[in-house]
């Protein structure tokens, strides 16, 4: 398994914008172009160009080789290669990707001021129970929210399956679990990374095998492998 992150602050100029635009299928170049902010465009590119230099960097393809299917669930992936799955999600200024042989969770959230009684609504009682009891009620949510996401996306089913249909249970050895029906779940593993102060990174696995930290990637260094090389 690996994990790729990437960040920015500003708007890209005119000609790397379109110089990694042009890198992109057509399809997911026009359906970038749509959106109202530079920030949706950004993050959708970066996403997009982080999955294609994994498959490059795994298979020695070209890059207008690569096309990505969708499950009926609405989860992109490889169909012309059975063993590299991978997920992209994005917050704020972050971009972050997981790719590896069996499926994959990823998600980033950033931590923003939000009213907690959407729990409710989306955390199990017993979550919504831990999240009252927290010191620090802000932060323990996007804690929930991004391994829950993580699972969701994992499973590949999308929201389709209710965030409230299970809970994510904290042990005291650190070990971080999924409890449905009351029972544990087997061979689903969770892995917190701490990219930026402000916001939660959580990865959702079938092994223990995960990255310590995530490859930090630079804007230069998608120009460099994409337009330079």
């Amino acid at each position: 398994m690996k994990i790729f992150a990437i960040s920015f602050f500003d708007r890209l100029d005119d000609f790397t914008c379109k110089s990694l635009l042009s890198q992109v299928s057509n399809t997911k170049r026009e359906r970038l172009l749509r959106f109202y902010n530079w920030e949706d465009l950004q993050r959708g590119l970066l996403g997009d160009l982080l999955i294609r230099k994994a498959l490059i960097e795994k298979i020695n393809l070209n890059n207008n080789e690569i096309y990505f299917s969708v499950n009926e669930y609405g989860k992109p992936y490889c169909s012309f290669l059975d063993d590299f799955h991978f997920n992209v999600s994005h917050s704020g200024s972050w971009v972050v990707c997981a790719v590896d042989s069996n499926p994959i969770g990823i998600d980033v959230e950033k931590i923003s001021q939000i009213d907690l009684d959407i729990s409710k609504n989306y955390f199990s009682k017993k979550e919504h129970e831990g999240l009252l009891r927290s010191n620090n009620p802000i932060e323990y949510f996007f804690t929930l929210w991004s391994l829950k996401e993580s699972y969701i996306k994992f499973i590949g089913k999308g929201l389709s399956h209710p965030l409230d249909s299970f809970s994510m249970v904290f042990s005291n050895n650190s070990k971080i679990n999924i409890e449905v029906d009351s029972r544990i779940l087997e061979n689903t593993y969770f892995k917190q990374y701490n990219v930026d102060k402000g916001y939660k990174m959580a990865v959702c696995s079938s092994h223990q095998d995960l990255p310590e930290q995530p490859v930090i990637y630079s804007i230069n260094d998608l120009t460099d492998f994409f337009i330079l090389k």
